[in-house]
């Protein structure tokens, strides 16, 4: 694995391009264990109550994004994400500010990072009066709560579930949805836009 951060800068490298399993290890692990990530990364990752409070237009507004390749910005957040009841069926979706017709929506499944960990794809729709409408925003979701049986896992929230912390990459895609969402999204938009998030690297036997 390339390193993450500029010995000589004592800082991250730029553009930031971590894979999977970098934003695991480097970024969500330390930050369950200790509660504090590498000095050099503060910048590139936002804490917040809530990622899931505001619209992403909204949130990305309000913290510095992380410089990508070619101009391109993401940004990272770590937060709860409140798990579902047992049995509910709106285990995969993400409601924005409350509901309201604003919703993080799957892509998929979780898939496995290999060495530990998973991570999910959203896309952000929202409702409107001509139907429903995807305004290019997507996140990747990660988190490590399964693998730890309970660690990464904070406090109650009033009867609704355990609050697991994850990482959120939130970022826009490189080209608009080519329509409504009556249905699936189209499938250049989706490949177009989605990070590898498809397993990192293979941890070395001696880590």
């Amino acid at each position: 694995m390339a390193p993450l951060a500029d010995p000589a800068a004592e800082g991250f490298r730029i553009p930031f391009l971590p894979s999977d399993s970098d934003l695991l290890d480097c970024l969500l692990r330390p930050k369950i264990a200790s509660g504090r990530v590498d000095p050099r990364f503060a910048p590139l990752v936002h804490d917040v109550a809530d990622a899931f409070a505001l619209p992403p237009a909204q949130l990305a507004a309000a913290h510095a994004p992380a410089p990508g390749a070619g101009g391109a910005e993401a940004w990272y957040f770590f937060s709860v994400r409140p798990r579902a009841r047992a049995g509910s069926k709106r285990a995969a979706s993400r409601a924005v500010g409350g509901g309201g017709g604003k919703r993080w929506c799957s892509m998929g499944a979780k898939k496995a990072v290999e060495g530990g960990g998973y991570c999910q794809r959203f896309r952000y729709k929202e409702r409107t009066a001509a139907g429903v409408v995807a305004p290019r925003w997507m996140m990747v979701e990660y988190g490590v709560a399964q693998e730890h049986d309970g660690e990464g896992v904070a406090q109650e929230h009033g009867g609704k579930g355990v609050a697991e912390l994850v990482l959120c990459k939130i970022f826009r895609s490189p080209e608009p949805s080519r329509r409504s969402e009556s249905g699936s999204p189209s499938s250049s938009s989706s490949a177009s836009a989605s990070p590898s998030c498809s397993g990192g690297r293979k941890r070395k036997a001696a880590e």
